[in-house]
């Protein structure tokens, strides 16, 4: 008979408790922990969309018929700083300095806010003046009462030089108040003044000028 060794023996013991814990685990009854459920992943969220700021009040370009010029890139608009005349009805009411600054004589009439010669019937000139010399591209002029009695109107450049922008025949219109809107075009040098001619010989009675306003580039 042969004798079984130390070491057999733990190997027998151990295999009859690998069993035993087997069988334990199978029997009816036993708790078995369910399979622990997945994490829940989270949705990948979106990048977010920049949101673009508002950009620059887009540049609105005007009808010819308007008042006013087009609207070219770079211009400058500019309403007159100074004025003198060949007469004015009376200082400070229907004085050359009426026509300066933007329009406030809002409708037709014999009103104080603007520009009257001294006599309703003769040949006038009134001459404004801007802070800023430009490459003129148009002159507005604003007649509140009478109008239609511009004969001829000029820019003047920074030495002096006249320079005529548009001329003809003076004689009643039934539009008040109007704006005399002057495209110009042909003229290089930098000005910095408009002369308004006036004949009233033939009609006219107090041709009024408002406001005067050049348009050109820097």
């Amino acid at each position: 008979m042969k004798i079984v060794s130390k070491r057999q023996h733990l190997l027998v013991v151990a295999g009859l408790l690998l069993i035993f814990v087997a069988s334990a685990c199978s029997l009816p009854g036993s708790a078995v922990s369910p399979p622990s459920p997945p994490e829940e992943v989270s949705p990948t969220t979106p990048p977010a969309v920049p949101t673009m700021a508002p950009t620059d009040t887009p540049v609105v370009v005007e009808p010819a018929a308007t008042p006013t010029q087009p609207l070219v890139a770079g211009a400058l608009r500019q309403w007159a700083v100074g004025a003198v005349a060949s007469s004015e009805y009376s200082s400070p009411e229907w004085s050359a300095q009426q026509a300066t600054g933007a329009p406030n004589t809002m409708e037709c009439g014999d009103i104080e806010t603007a520009w009257a010669s001294e006599t309703s019937d003769g040949a006038d000139w009134l001459e404004v003046t801007f802070a800023t010399a430009v490459i003129p591209t148009g002159v507005n002029i604003y007649e509140t009462h009478s109008p239609g009695f511009i004969n001829r109107v000029e820019v003047k450049d920074e030495a002096g030089l006249y320079y005529t922008v548009w001329e003809g025949t003076p004689g009643e219109v039934e539009e008040c108040p109007r704006v005399v809107s002057i495209p110009v075009t042909g003229v290089n040098a930098r000005v910095n003044a408009v002369r308004i001619n006036v004949d009233q010989s033939d009609g006219g009675y107090y041709d009024e000028i408002d406001a005067v306003e050049l348009v050109g580039q820097p």
